[in-house]
């Protein structure tokens, strides 16, 4: 009797001792996977989204953003203190036939929400994206226009940082014979800031070869 209780005593206790270890092994895991790199600055969100597809808007905010936010975050509701949304000027990329004749036509703003932090250190970027204002379509002509978000880096420094990512959109016109796509980029940054970078803007030729560059 009392070597049945010994035995079943000690494989009790072993059976505890391994659970304990094991808790605790999870734990660190835990911890480990959730330590937060306040310099370290990574994206989340979508890379890459269409928002005019075959003349029709389909963009979807709730989705469609991109974001730049310290390595070890995967919610950006978690940094606090967001500022309201910030918008650029205005940009358009225009299509006209050999008569002048329009064919297409794409307006928007950039937009993003900056400045919130982690545990009151860093300015951070979030809902980057674009504001669509006009897209216009001739009958046999076709718009699709195309955004990326990459680029994540730290504009600041190791004690204050700043992140910031590269959005990108991509302009496409096409008929039956012609198809046509012009880019522009901007740097949209957590302290408010923003820096234009290549940019094709204004009004082309479908068959134009003249790129017009801002930068």
């Amino acid at each position: 009797f009392w070597l049945k209780f010994l035995h079943r005593n000690l494989f009790f206790l072993v059976f505890r001792g391994f659970m304990v270890m094991f808790v605790t092994f999870l734990s660190l895991v835990c911890l480990v996977s959730a330590q937060v790199t306040p310099s370290e600055i990574i994206e989340i969100g979508s890379l890459l989204y269409t928002a005019i597809q075959d003349n029709q808007p389909v963009l979807d905010v709730d989705k469609d953003w991109g974001a730049a936010v310290p390595s070890g975050i995967t919610q950006w509701e978690s940094l606090a203190n967001w500022h309201d949304p910030k918008q650029s000027d205005s940009f358009f990329v225009e299509f006209k036939n050999g008569v002048g004749m329009k064919l297409t036509k794409f307006e928007w703003k950039f937009a993003w929400k900056f400045g919130g932090n982690y545990n009151g250190i860093g300015q951070y970027v979030t809902q980057a994206g674009i504001q669509i204002l006009d897209a216009y379509a001739y009958l046999t002509e076709h718009l699709d226009v195309q955004v990326t978000n990459l680029q994540p880096l730290n504009y600041g420094s190791s004690s204050n940082p700043v992140g910031g990512l590269d959005v990108t959109v991509s302009v496409t016109s096409h008929g039956t014979f012609e198809r046509t796509t012009k880019t522009c980029t901007m740097t949209l940054k957590g302290d408010g800031s923003s820096h234009l970078g290549g940019c094709e803007t204004g009004t082309f030729g479908t068959a134009e070869s003249t790129v017009h560059t801002v930068v």
